[in-house]
């Protein structure tokens, strides 16, 4: 019966985690859903500039147990990237540039890394893709490190990498600004503003489209 599961995924704890992208409108927007709309037990933590190149800045591993520890997850939403197309810190005034040998391998040790820690256990893990961008050089990044979590996480257990790059962009898969998105309570389509006006992040409307494409590779 629906109330018996709806019980059942009252019981489920679900962690969310990430960059702006999370402690903005689309994390929020999700969080919301999955506590109001699907009964889940959930936590969201997000912090703006961060992800793993920079550790010295703002540790997630340390985060990572922390919130694991508290919270002990079902499952967990991941969200970085956008940060992290950079320098990775290696400590002690040591870097590999951007471009650099051994750049790749060691952010998919840190993408791992992080997995292992929110996931101990291999829980259920859902890793959000960057969706498009409209600077050419940081669209050209954001595209490589989305290569980077597709690939991690086939090689994972229980975990899964949601594509969003597509989702916003346009019929020739260019940045786009405006697109028609449903209307409501299904009357037809709207043209809505889906991004910033940076280019980079997503405007309220943009992340309800996010959001629920998301969601239906979740649930």
């Amino acid at each position: 019966p629906a109330t018996e599961a709806r019980a059942a995924d009252a019981s489920a704890k679900v962690l969310i985690a990430g960059d702006s992208m999370i402690s903005g409108g689309f994390g929020m927007f999700l969080e919301r859903a999955l506590k109001k709309e699907h009964g889940y037990d959930v936590v969201r933590r997000g912090r703006s500039s961060s992800g793993m190149a920079r550790p010295d800045f703002f540790n997630w591993t340390k985060e990572a147990t922390r919130l694991v520890t508290e919270r002990k997850p079902d499952a967990t939403l991941l969200m970085f990237g956008g940060n992290d197309v950079q320098g990775l810190y290696m400590g002690k005034g040591e870097w590999i540039r951007w471009g650099e040998e051994g750049w790749n391998e060691e952010y998919a040790r840190r993408v791992n890394a992080l997995c292992d820690q929110f996931a101990p256990e291999q829980q259920q893990l859902f890793w959000v893709g960057l969706p498009i961008m409209r600077p050419e050089k940081f669209r050209r990044r954001c595209q490589h490190v989305n290569t980077i979590f597709r690939a991690e996480m086939a090689l994972r257990k229980n975990a899964l990498f949601i594509d969003g790059w597509d989702l916003l962009a346009g019929a020739e898969q260019e940045f786009v600004d405006y697109m028609e998105v449903p209307a409501a309570k299904g009357a037809g389509t709207k043209n809505v503003r889906v991004r910033a006006h940076d280019g980079i992040h997503l405007s309220a409307d943009g992340a309800g489209v996010l959001k629920r494409h998301v969601l239906r590779k979740i649930l």
